[in-house]
């Protein structure tokens, strides 16, 4: 590794930002683990997604983590935010831009479902460099920076783990599915459906560190934000898996200036069932 590849600019290293994004990942999901199973406000959103106060106080807990760290970055948040003091930078591929979802599976949540998780990542250039995921209720936190590698629990690991089948018995894959699949990812999703084993575990967070880690195969998803893909993918990226949108593009650079909460389907595979998978 060169210090080239530890740094997003000189000065600023992507495993600090990393450890830094582990942190608010862990804040926002103290706050969200005393919401949970709780009574709380939940309201729709214009897409007539549920947000909660638990989705707005995680934010704050994220958000109040890095800005004291680093004041001068920029945010993307699932969430409005609001402050009291001075605003933030409006973001830019020229700075620091934190990318948060304060609890990715909201509709798990507010149904006292424990699988959802909080995404907080760093991106610079346009690219994801640094993230965590942290599955709240199981206390594991994924985390990856470029040029660093992949993390869990503060361990690094080598990648995806492999589990020993008989040579002669091919297994088949396991992958996860959107809730509702449509548009151009809809047939593969019924594609998938026939051919291998399918899960959804309600977070798109957590499917991509799923892959990253090897507890899914591939995944897809047809309609999520920059919020819920940025952390996974540095994760994908650090162990050599694929990312891309159905007609095969990549999905980052992306223009944060720009970006305006559209959706970003996505196709991600370990490189070795890549094809295989997309065929």
């Amino acid at each position: 590794m060169t210090g080239g590849e530890c740094e997003v600019r000189p000065g600023v290293s992507q495993n600090a930002l990393r450890m830094l994004a582990e942190r608010a990942a862990r804040a926002a999901g103290t706050v969200a683990r005393k919401f949970f199973g709780t009574d709380y406000e939940i309201r729709l959103k214009h897409d007539r997604s549920e947000v909660s106060d638990a989705d707005e106080a995680a934010q704050v807990a994220a958000v109040a983590m890095i800005r004291e760290e680093r004041p001068q970055d920029a945010f993307i948040t699932e969430e409005t935010l609001h402050f009291a003091g001075d605003p933030p930078p409006t973001p830019s591929n020229d700075m620091v831009t934190w990318v948060i979802d304060p609890i990715d599976g909201t509709r798990n949540f507010v149904r006292h479902i424990p699988e959802y998780a909080t995404s907080v990542a760093a991106m610079y250039g346009g690219r994801p460099r640094a993230g965590a995921v942290y599955h709240v209720e199981r206390d594991l936190l994924y985390s990856a920076s470029l040029g660093e590698g992949l993390f869990v629990n503060g361990h690094q690991v080598a990648g995806p783990k492999t589990l020993a089948y008989p040579p002669d018995k091919p297994r088949k894959l396991v992958v996860g599915l959107p809730s509702n699949p449509y548009g151009p990812i809809a047939k593969l999703a019924h594609r998938w459906l026939d051919n291998f084993v399918c899960r959804n575990f309600g977070s798109t967070a957590l499917h991509l560190a799923f892959v990253a880690h090897g507890e899914l195969d591939a995944m897809t998803a047809d309609n999520p934000k920059l919020w819920d893909v940025a952390a996974g993918a540095v994760m994908l990226e650090i162990v050599g898996a694929r990312l891309t949108d159905p007609d095969g593009a990549a999905v980052f650079p992306l223009d944060v200036a720009t970006y305006a909460g559209t959706n970003l389907p996505i196709i991600a595979a370990r490189s070795d069932v890549f094809e295989q998978v997309c065929a």
